[in-house]
């Protein structure tokens, strides 16, 4: 258990760059990571660091000192995500950390596999590398590095001694103590400049690996899941030609609609992860009642398998084999036709939005000026300028300013972008607080929705409009419009905006 618990704790720097071989799970900071989200922050207009107040911590630090490069070493890389379409939101970081973990370390950045195996989404961004060997020089970024690598090791001393007593209970529990994982490893990177509610976890080969930032409250529960991957999808893979018989299932979960695309097409991936969420809520021992209110939670986001591992693993606990042995009993235990037939009674939970994660609001008047200025860009149409005005308030004064976020809508609406516009005014609805915001929020959600055929949706959205008793009669008005008909096409969406 030493052995385990001393490969799991990352000492200081000096010891770490000692170390003779790869320890199989660590606690680990990347210069890769540091300098590609670097590259992406001062390549897009839209901030991308979400949950964070601005002004405070390692990551204003750094976008502070970023703001302030010359443009000659700035404009490749904003010419480079102009180009990608890159709009600044947090879920377009995900193939960005795919190219950090593929790359090896400055200042060449070159990659550590033969193009044609690289993944698919790090594929597309080939083009990038020569550019961020560039950056990384011209803008110094081995001396900004250094001004805030201090924070982060002692986030790393921070969190490596609860790691390693969070991860020894997770191997206890499965009675894996004395296994050992030749060849494989798991690294978990704590990055600040992360946005705080994204959790980047992937595997290549044998390697686990998962992105964090290390202000996440559940920071402990996020490392024991990737965790779990690491231990037990290999146990899922060998069983693939037992798992055969599950296949008629996969049409349930495809009904599922918050079920990721990923557990959708992938039967394997579906049992592995609903394997590990039982694991979970047994080590948690959760009280009976909240256990079958995470189950039933569990089974109605689309992991069908839940239920059935939970169950099947009260009987590992009475039993001695580890679970690498035991494991081929909780699949002989499943009745494919019995859960086909109550599976198929399980009313799924509807799609949810994006979630903007909610940060303190900011000093009443500090972005007034900026946003009177965007927002005369905006009905001058200049929409460029508008965009990067409302980019600025968010960059500057609050990453989720609601009328910055409604403001980067009505740009997307204007240029036809209806997909950004959506996801934009839903991260206002999150934000939100002002009846005519909201109204108008719910006006534009309603309109393209039913621009999308999506009826049902639209008519949530009038209706939300409409129970506000905002007092605007151009907003109630519209909102009985939509009630009465769909929104048509020859209606311009942008109709009624308010200033």
């Amino acid at each position: 258990m030493a052995l385990l618990v001393a490969s799991l704790l990352l000492g200081s720097a000096a010891s770490h760059a000692a170390a003779q071989e790869l320890p199989e799970v660590r606690l680990d900071l990347s210069p890769q990571l540091f300098t590609v989200l670097c590259a992406v922050q001062v390549g897009v207009d839209a901030p991308l660091r979400r949950g964070t107040p601005a002004g405070s911590g390692v990551a204003a630090q750094v976008e502070q000192a970023l703001r302030q490069l010359p443009p000659e070493v700035t404009q490749p890389l904003r010419d480079y995500f102009r180009a990608k379409g890159v709009k600044g939101l947090p879920e377009e970081l995900t193939p960005y950390i795919s190219l950090a973990l593929t790359v090896d370390g400055p200042p060449e950045f070159n990659f550590r596999f033969p193009q044609k195996q690289l993944p698919p989404d790090v594929y597309e961004l080939v083009e990038l590398q020569p550019l961020l060997k560039e950056f990384y020089e011209r803008a110094q970024l081995a001396k900004l590095r250094q001004q805030v690598l201090s924070e982060y090791a002692q986030a790393v001393v921070r969190w490596q001694g609860e790691t390693a007593r969070r991860l020894l209970e997770t191997r206890a529990y499965l009675r894996l103590i004395e296994e050992r994982h030749p060849g494989r490893s798991y690294v978990a990177y704590l990055e600040w400049l992360v946005p705080r509610g994204l959790t980047s976890a992937r595997n290549y080969g044998l390697d686990y690996f998962l992105v964090i930032n290390p202000q996440r409250e559940d920071l402990l529960d996020v490392v024991r899941h990737q965790y779990l991957h690491f231990l037990v999808d290999s146990l899922v893979s060998r069983q693939a030609s037992e798992l055969g018989s599950w296949a008629p299932l996969r049409s349930i979960a495809e009904r599922a609609p918050r079920l990721p695309e990923t557990f959708r097409s992938d039967l394997l991936l579906l049992v592995s992860e609903s394997l590990i969420q039982a694991i979970e809520f047994r080590i948690q021992r959760l009280d009976a009642a909240v256990a079958a209110a995470e189950i039933d939670r569990a089974e109605r986001e689309g992991y069908l398998f839940v239920r059935h591992f939970f169950h099947a693993l009260e009987g590992f606990e009475q039993a001695e084999p580890s679970f690498r042995f035991y494991f081929p009993d909780l699949l002989r235990e499943f009745s494919v036709a019995q859960e086909k037939e109550r599976l198929a009674q399980v009313e799924f939970a509807p799609a949810l939005p994006p979630v903007a994660v909610p940060v303190a609001p900011p000093a009443p008047d500090s972005s007034r000026a900026l946003l009177e200025e965007a927002q005369r860009q905006l009905q001058a149409g200049d929409y460029a300028a508008a965009r990067a005005g409302f980019g600025r308030v968010l960059r500057e004064v609050d990453p989720e300013e609601p009328r910055a976020l409604y403001g980067l809508a009505i740009v997307a609406s204007q240029q036809q972008d209806q997909e950004l516009a959506k996801s934009y005014f839903l991260f206002v609805l999150k934000r939100a607080r002002e009846p005519f915001l909201l109204g108008w929020t719910h006006l534009y959600l309603g309109r393209i929705y039913d621009l999308e055929g999506s009826r049902e949706e639209a008519l949530a959205h009038y209706q939300a409009a409409l129970s506000l008793e905002s007092g605007l009669e151009q907003i109630e008005e519209a909102a009985r419009r939509g009630l009465g008909e769909p929104f048509g096409q020859s209606e311009e969406p942008g109709r009624g905006q308010p200033n």
